[in-house]
């Protein structure tokens, strides 16, 4: 995929505000730790696709578009058949690595 952020995306929503844009940016770096630990494998259905949809609308916001895609396919991972948590458990391996990559590009733009 692309840029862990895309930073055209992020630029037309701020309107080219400095300002607005770290303080977007260090909204979603809050936002992408709290939801990335709310993500558990073993999560009730409700609390797993409520966290991936939060994280999802949070790095769309941002242009972070693979977390967003990957917390779209994380919110079709219901269901409390032992399938569904290894999906769920491959799936989060992604997400976190997507998550890493997006926070990492996160603080380049703010530093």
């Amino acid at each position: 995929m692309g840029a862990a952020i895309d930073l055209e995306h992020l630029e037309k929503y701020v309107a080219g505000d400095r300002a607005l844009r770290d303080e977007v940016l260090g909204i979603f770096e809050q936002q992408a730790e709290l939801w990335t630990r709310m993500l558990d494998v073993n999560a009730a259905d409700e609390a797993w696709r409520d966290a991936a949809h939060a994280l999802k609308g949070a790095a769309r916001g941002v242009g972070a578009w693979e977390v967003g895609e990957l917390c779209e396919k994380a919110e079709a991972l219901i269901g409390d058949e032992r399938l569904v948590k290894v999906r769920r458990s491959v799936l989060l391996d992604d997400l976190k690595d997507a998550v890493v990559a997006a926070v990492d590009a996160v603080r380049r733009v703010r530093a």
